[in-house]
């Protein structure tokens, strides 16, 4: 009989609704900022039931709140894989993440995910364009940040936005003018130095004809006959 008990209960808290509680416990220690152990009731929930996007989500905060970065990165890479919904919010989070451990490339990689995963989600545009100018990438930095401000034209951002893009746009003129007088440098010391070659070579050539000449002269002695008088 006791053991049948045992076999119960084991069958109870393998049951979803026990995983559902340990996820709304934890959900219940999260609101009252009780982080620590709504971690530990999240990681037992995932235990019962890894796709729950919410609980990849909810660890991943907690994490990110405790600066924890590479912690929120490893949860929520597990979520992208696992869970069976919310995967544009679990990628933004995530380039979040790897946002704040200055990894920008990847970063970006996940905002251009979350965006696969959800027509008309706009802050992933906002972010990427973010990394964009961190990896100096002007030109697609100016392109993100129009497509956000097409999906969000009230957003309160709007001037500091549009002061971003007349900046960055003043920086690829800046560069594609340096980029043009040094292609203009270039070519004038081609030039500089095709003269000098031409030049040299020319000298070349005119030392070779005086060459020539004197040879000619000298076969034409040669074959001058003189008559000389020769007394016994």
């Amino acid at each position: 009989m006791k053991k049948n008990i045992i076999i119960l209960l084991i069958s109870i808290y393998s049951m979803p609704a026990f995983a559902d509680s340990m996820f709304d416990q934890g959900e219940d220690l999260l609101m009252k900022n009780q982080l620590s152990d709504a971690v530990l009731m999240f990681e037992a929930s995932l235990e019962q039931d890894r796709t729950n996007a919410k609980t990849y989500l909810y660890l991943g905060y907690i994490y990110e709140i405790k600066q924890d970065y590479n912690s929120a990165v490893r949860v929520l890479s597990q979520g992208a894989v696992d869970a069976s919904s919310m995967k544009e919010q679990i990628y933004f989070n995530l380039g979040n993440n790897y946002f704040k451990l200055a990894d920008y490339n990847n970063a970006a990689a996940m905002y251009s995910k979350a965006l696969q995963s959800k027509n008309g989600f706009a802050e992933p545009y906002l972010n990427r364009a973010n990394c964009r100018v961190k990896t100096a990438e002007y030109s697609l930095a100016v392109r993100d940040y129009n497509l956000y401000l097409s999906l969000k034209p009230d957003d309160p951002q709007r001037p500091q936005i549009e002061r971003m893009i007349s900046t960055l746009q003043g920086s690829i003129a800046d560069e594609e003018q340096r980029k043009k007088e040094e292609e203009q440098r270039r070519l004038a010391e081609q030039a500089r130095q095709k003269a000098l070659l031409d030049s040299v070579l020319n000298s070349l050539n005119n030392a070779g004809s005086d060459t020539t000449n004197l040879s000619a002269e000298s076969e034409s002695v040669e074959d001058i006959e003189i008559d000389l008088d020769i007394e016994d």
